[in-house]
């Protein structure tokens, strides 16, 4: 029998507009299941984690959900409303839950990283995408520094101009123009690494309730950041061409929804690798010009190609045709300690994005900066970049060369990405990620599960494995570690006392 759901004025917005909807559904768990495949925009506003989430009121035929027996049949019901919490009358949530603060999102991937950290044997690190401690010392950073210190004095550690060192500015907008996007150094703003940037731009565009278009798997701090402002998000699967455009049209004409903002990593994607082909740019541009919406193209491994030629820009090939927010970083090819980054906007927005800015951190880390541009000045950078790629094409040839010796007549598969620093591990059908890392850490190995990087818990039988830190050789043993963790997990073998959580990026109550 079809069971109807109304909805309040303030939902229908995210089901195409329509305040009816109909489902064939025997249970709350099938009609949940199915709003979350038909409506996705509807459920990231009513649900959470598979169930109707605390800030909606649901009642079935009149009667409140809260005070139902769980599993109740649904067979011979009619109607269920479904209402923001507040509105027509519906119970709030208790005082006291109110009082714990908002929920907030943060990293899984940054949760991981802490869980390696904090163990007492040797571990292999596959779980952190930063450059290597050989590409680290290259730079030399306590002689850059003392140069710095020595001929700037007090202004290389005090406050700065919000915006950023007007000369790295300059040396930012000339990469740019290299870049093929035409820009001067007022189109520039300097951050606290790119995340800053993508939060700042987020914070600008992003009104809650406004849909996001996000790649599946994805980069999970940029996403909690559009979760944390409002925003909903929405999936659509990456394959070896990238976001799969033609599927998110396919998603916004099925779920009625209006795009404000679409995120993407072009180049070398966290957490797979893969590369948005030269088509899908143009169809992405396309989609983006017809349904108003701006586009987030966070680009930090640019740089780091190891075969094939680059591609351009997603903000050159759009021209005036879109609204392209251009994110970079220094911290893949340089120090990620300094936390520099940028990004490039029209100049209103750059002054919005400084205005936000002011009431975060003021201005980025002078010293940083300024040892960004004695850098340039030397003229290092360009040699130093270069003397990375192939140190970073032997890690990836290792890595690749380890996997396919140790996991030879396995069903365990992985991809061969043109540059970065991630491969995308996919396990037989069935086996958990979550698992293996908790046996992986006993052996002496760490890596970031796949469902770290999807909303409700997608990617579940995948990983993602970082070369660039390691040295080959224990990159070779990493490898070696992790298919001992396999073959314990594969015979049923479990850890003894992991260390791992089960609630994601969520942090509830956070402030």
């Amino acid at each position: 029998m079809s069971l109807t759901v109304r909805l309040a004025s303030p939902l229908r917005a995210a089901a195409g507009g329509q305040a009816t909807l109909s489902f064939d559904a025997t249970d709350l768990t099938s009609l949940t299941a199915q709003i979350a495949e038909r409506h996705p925009e509807l459920a990231a506003r009513v649900l959470r984690e598979g169930a109707f989430g605390p800030f909606v009121n649901v009642f079935v035929d009149g009667e409140d959900l809260r005070f139902l027996a769980e599993g109740t049949d649904l067979t011979a019901k009619r109607v269920i409303e479904i209402l923001p919490a507040m509105s027509g009358g519906a119970v709030a949530e208790p005082i006291a839950t109110l009082a714990q603060g908002r929920e907030v999102f943060g990293s899984f991937i940054d949760e991981t990283i802490s869980i390696a950290a904090r163990q007492t044997r040797d571990t292999v690190l596959f779980a952190v995408g930063s450059p290597s401690r050989a590409a680290l010392e290259r730079v030399g950073a306590g002689e850059l520094a003392r140069t710095v210190i020595e001929r700037d004095g007090p202004a290389a550690l005090g406050y700065g101009v919000t915006e950023g060192d007007p000369e790295l500015r300059a040396i930012v907008a000339n990469e740019m123009s290299n870049r093929g996007i035409a820009c001067g150094a007022e189109n520039i703003i300097v951050t606290a690494g790119a995340l800053q940037a993508i939060d700042l731009a987020v914070r600008v565009f992003v009104q809650p309730g406004d849909v996001a278009l996000v790649e599946s798997p994805h980069f999970t701090n940029a996403i909690a950041s559009l979760r944390n402002h409002g925003a909903l998000p929405i999936e659509v699967p990456v394959d070896d061409e990238g976001m799969d455009v033609a599927a998110a049209a396919r998603l916004i004409e099925r779920t009625g929804a209006r795009p404000r903002i679409v995120f993407v990593v072009p180049n070398f994607q966290n957490p797979t690798g893969a590369t948005l082909s030269l088509a899908r740019r143009h169809e992405l541009i396309e989609l983006a010009e017809r349904h108003g919406s701006v586009i987030l193209e966070d680009d930090p491994y640019r740089q780091l190609r190891y075969r094939g030629s680059d591609l351009p820009t997603i903000a050159s090939v759009a021209g005036d045709r879109v609204q392209v927010i251009y994110c970079g970083s220094f911290s893949k090819v340089f120090l990620p300690g300094l936390r520099v980054g940028w990004a490039v906007a029209p100049v209103d927005v750059i002054a919005r994005m400084t205005a936000l800015k002011q009431t975060m951190d003021s201005s980025t880390s002078s010293l940083g900066q300024r040892m960004v541009v004695r850098f340039y000045r030397e003229d290092r950078m360009a040699a130093h970049v270069a003397a990375l790629r192939p140190a970073y094409r032997e890690n990836q040839a290792r890595a690749l060369s380890a996997l396919a010796r140790e996991f030879a007549g396995t069903s365990v598969t992985w991809n061969h990405p043109e540059g970065g620093f991630y491969l995308w591990v996919r396990l037989p059908r069935g086996m958990s990620a979550r698992r293996l890392f908790a046996v992986a850490l006993e052996e002496g190995v760490a890596f970031v599960p796949g469902d770290a990087f999807g909303l409700n818990g997608g990617h579940g039988s995948a990983l993602r494995l970082s070369f660039s830190s390691p040295t080959p050789e224990r990159i070779d043993e990493g490898v070696r570690r992790l298919r001992r963790a396999f073959d314990r997990c594969d015979s049923g073998d479990h850890a003894t006392g992991a260390e791992i959580g089960t609630t994601g990026s969520r942090l509830a109550g956070a402030t």
